[in-house]
């Protein structure tokens, strides 16, 4: 079977809306690392299926945040990791089913990232910290001062305990300092260091960045956790007051005992016959865009035009929306009945590439303008 795909411009305002979307998608599907932030659309291909809706094969470029996949706090919020701290960067193949309905869902990625190389950073920036093993003896034993000194001080009903450890790094100039980022789970109230998890555990239920200054022996140890809802606490702890400078006794770190992950059960999405609930107080109007075939990039950018779900072309002013399904975001096709009478209409299913198409974009726009500035 034939299957025509369509280039589409990467500077439509559909499109971007449609590639943000499919970020904070990726973003709520994840469990671990970091939340990513567009960069940039690189490059799209639209495979129109009529009644049964338009899949887009998207290639965004991704950067790495400072917010964990746990983190409430939206993308589009979170800072994102500058290069004196070895920015992450990478690319998302992205696949999107548009419905007829007006819903977008997310129907597989595949995303790849790497950090800056140390060289890189050195010839920019000789002091700045470089990444460490998430083994390391150094890593693992400055996430265990710095969560020891918030247990300590902290007020929480609760005391925590190490859940995974994300990210270290580490640097001998000026100061000699040991950087981490972990995530903590909930424990009873006990001894220091011998926590045992409760029930509700599985998930982290914090996260927290700790620096160790100086040498371990006498440190000057800051750290500060961002809770999140496990506890009914919605903020953020900084417990980096005047504090001794030398800590008599270093608890030993217990290793996490196996952590049995309860599944979600997934709800399967039912297209409903009415239009979707309003997003931006206007009622969601589902997008295609046309693109007429030509021989250069400079005909085809003139060439390019909105088409509405009548078949009335638009200015690019006009906004198409794109909703959120109202169960679940990622596509799980329609189960058949076993005793659909012989009168029923078949649905209409949509058809996905088994290869991400990486064929070039015949137009100017792609790939799209960078959203942030890198080294």
């Amino acid at each position: 079977m034939i299957i025509n795909l369509s280039p589409v411009p990467c500077n439509k305002k559909p499109v971007e809306k449609l590639s943000k979307l499919a970020i904070t998608y990726i973003n709520e599907d994840r469990t671990e690392g970091y939340k990513f932030a567009l960069n940039r659309i690189s490059n799209i291909h639209l495979h129109a299926q009529g009644p049964a809706g338009n899949v887009y094969y998207l290639l965004l470029d991704v950067l790495e945040t400072k917010c964990h996949v746990r983190s409430p706090k939206p993308w589009k919020q979170c800072d994102v990791r500058p290069f004196m701290e070895t920015q992450v960067s990478g690319n998302c193949n992205t696949t999107v089913l548009h419905t007829a309905e007006g819903y977008s869902y997310l129907y597989s990625y595949d995303c790849t990232l790497t950090p800056d190389p140390p060289e890189k950073l050195q010839q920019t920036c000789p002091t700045c910290p470089l990444l460490l093993p998430l083994d390391s003896p150094q890593a693992v034993h400055a996430a265990g001062l710095t969560l020891h000194r918030f247990n300590t001080q902290s007020t929480l009903p609760s005391s925590l305990a190490l859940h995974n450890l994300t990210r270290a790094s580490a640097k001998t100039r000026p100061v000699p300092a040991t950087f981490v980022e972990y995530t903590v789970q909930e424990c009873r109230k006990g001894y220091l260091g011998l926590c045992v998890p409760t029930e509700k555990s599985a998930d982290p239920a914090g996260f927290c960045k700790g620096a160790v200054y100086d040498n371990i022996d006498q440190a000057d140890v800051k750290v500060s956790c961002e809770i999140f809802n496990q506890q009914g606490i919605d903020v953020v702890y900084d417990v980096t007051h005047p504090l001794p400078t030398k800590i008599t006794e270093i608890p030993a770190l217990v290793p996490d005992t196996p952590i049995s992950m309860t599944k979600v059960p997934i709800v399967n999405p039912s297209y409903p016959t009415a239009s979707p609930p309003a997003v931006d107080e206007t009622q969601p109007q589902p997008f295609d865009i046309d693109v007429s075939p030509s021989s250069s990039s400079e005909s085809s950018e003139s060439q390019e035009t909105l088409v509405s779900p009548g078949g009335r072309v638009s200015s690019a002013e006009l906004r198409g929306t794109v909703a959120r399904p109202p169960f679940h975001f990622r596509y799980r096709p329609r189960r058949t009945k076993r005793h659909g009478g012989v009168t029923d209409k078949p649905p209409h299913v949509p058809l996905f590439l088994a290869e991400f198409p990486s064929s070039p974009s015949p137009f100017r726009s792609c790939p799209g303008l960078s959203r942030y500035t890198t080294v």
